[in-house]
Order: C-alpha cells, then sequence, then structure tokens
C-alpha cells in the first residue's frame, strides 16, 4: 500500500476536516493510506553533503507522495529534492498563492487593470476600485471602495501587507471557478454573490454548473498551457475568469482548490478522479 501525506497547516485543517476524511476514505479504494500531516510536526533536514531528509514528530520518514494543502511552497520543494512527487509542485504554490506572482506570470492575457499597492498609492479617480490582500484566499478582505474614506480604511486595515487594486469588472460579484485537473478542464461553476462582490461559496455565494463556452474554454486553456511551460503542470486547481463587455477575462488562479462547491453541484467525483491518477504516478 502506497503512503501518501495529504500536508496541512493546523488553521487549514480545522476547516477542511471533511476534505481529509474523503480523502482518507477514497485513497483506500486505491491501495493508498492517505495520512494527514501538519506542517509543525515536520522538520526538514539537510546534512553535511547537502542532502535532504525528513523528521516526522522526530522520527525520519519518507513517504511516496504529497498532497500540498497547504501555501508556504518550503515544504513541497524540500519533498521534491527528496525525489517524492508532490502534487501540486512547489513552482504552482509560489505562483498562485501571492495574486502579484499569478498576474506576472500570466501577463499578456486579459485581466482587470491592476496596482501592485504601496503605502504611497493614492485613490485612482476614475472610478470604484477593488482593494485585495495579495495572499488571502476565500474572499477573505475583498473590498469594493468608491470613496476616499472607504480607500483609507482599506489601506489602514491591510497594515502594510501586500495588496493589489483592481478595476471593477462589468459584472462585479459573479466569477466562473474553472476546475482543472492534471491540464484538462473537468468542469465549471458559476459563482453568484448574494450581495456585495465576494461570490465564494463558503461565504454564501449562489452557485450552478455552468457549460463552458468556446472563449470561457479557451482563456482557461492559455492558462493551463502557460504553467505547461513553465515546467509547473496544475494537477488539481481552479481557474477562476472574470467578465467584461467583451469577454471572459482572468482573475486568479487557485492552487488549494476544494471540491464541496462541485460535489454539490454535480455528480462528478473529482476526488476519484483525482487520485486515479496520482496513484498511476506513483
Amino acid at each position: 500500500m502506497k503512503i501518501v501525506w495529504l500536508l496541512y497547516q493546523q488553521e487549514d485543517l480545522s476547516a477542511n476536516r471533511d476534505y481529509a476524511r474523503l480523502m482518507r476514505e477514497n485513497g483506500l479504494k486505491r491501495d493508498m493510506k492517505i495520512e494527514t500531516v501538519l506542517t509543525r510536526d515536520l522538520t526538514l533536514l539537510l546534512d553535511e553533503n547537502g542532502t535532504p531528509s525528513c523528521l516526522r514528530k522526530g522520527r525520519k520518514e519518507r513517504p511516496d507522495a504529497v498532497i500540498a494543502r497547504m501555501r508556504e511552497p518550503l515544504y513541497s520543494r524540500h519533498f521534491e529534492r527528496m525525489g517524492v512527487p508532490v502534487f501540486n509542485g512547489s513552482e504552482v504554490c509560489r505562483i498562485c498563492n501571492d495574486k502579484r506572482q499569478t498576474l506576472q506570470f500570466l501577463s499578456g492575457l486579459p485581466m482587470p487593470r491592476t496596482t501592485f499597492l504601496t503605502p504611497f498609492t493614492p485613490m485612482p479617480q476614475d472610478g470604484p476600485v477593488i482593494v485585495k490582500p495579495a495572499c488571502s484566499h476565500g474572499g477573505d478582505r475583498v473590498e469594493l471602495v468608491e470613496t476616499q474614506f472607504q480607500w483609507n480604511d482599506a489601506l489602514e486595515a491591510l497594515q502594510g501587507e501586500p495588496a493589489l487594486m483592481q478595476s471593477v469588472t462589468r459584472r462585479p460579484g459573479r466569477d466562473l471557478r474553472v476546475y482543472v485537473l492534471f491540464g484538462q478542464i473537468v468542469a465549471g461553476v458559476m459563482r453568484t454573490a448574494k450581495s456585495g462582490v465576494v461570490s465564494n461559496y463558503k461565504r454564501g455565494g449562489n452557485v450552478a454548473l455552468h457549460d463552458l463556452s468556446r472563449e470561457e474554454c479557451q482563456l482557461a486553456e492559455e492558462v493551463i498551457a502557460r504553467f505547461d511551460a513553465a515546467g509547473a503542470p496544475l494537477c488539481f486547481a481552479g481557474v477562476d475568469l472574470l467578465y467584461e463587455d467583451y469577454g471572459p477575462v482572468v482573475g486568479e488562479v487557485e492552487d488549494v482548490v476544494g471540491s464541496r462547491m462541485l460535489y454539490r453541484v454535480s455528480d462528478l467525483d473529482v476526488v476519484g478522479l483525482y487520485l486515479d491518477e496520482i496513484r498511476r504516478r506513483i
């Protein structure tokens, strides 16, 4: 039986215990023992020759594969150096968990006008904007800013945290999550906010299965191809598209993508498909 570590940081595991249980149950059906492992229990080592290894609660251990569910590439990179397959890999983790890095990486594709904020960035005078932390997820602290007072409040709340400002798209509060499994589009889910601009499912957004248009498929495939060309394939990820009058634009790419929303609106066993491919590769 193959040993696979489902790697989490403590604060993320607390909200994802059902997903971890689903992974464990599906793994056993595929001759994989999937163990939930916390980064706090790991000690990463390099010996005098630079050979990497790992201690888990003080004991040297080496899994057959790692499913990375944390947003820090340090651990993924270490296991890759040990020769352990990691899904998604460290480069995907690095790019996707900082929205500035993501948009830089995808430059040349259609996207909202974006400014990387500093404490000295003035409020734009050409309409409302979206302000969001660069490294947040799940719609956390995404703010619609329309006045100077809101602008000052948003910058103060960031407390110097890296952040970005984006133009408001023509259909705010609506986006498309395109699910990608080992470089292939497997489903699309349209998310619509009940109010405001945050459409995330766990924040009350409405969701519906969506048949992708030719333009949506093309843009998502361009994103996938960009990662493939960089040697950083998307094993299981979500490509989020927003909408302008002229068509879809890139929002962001979710590395640690969930599946609760997809199971809610479809019969697709995406976790089973994910584990089938991992088992084939290890």
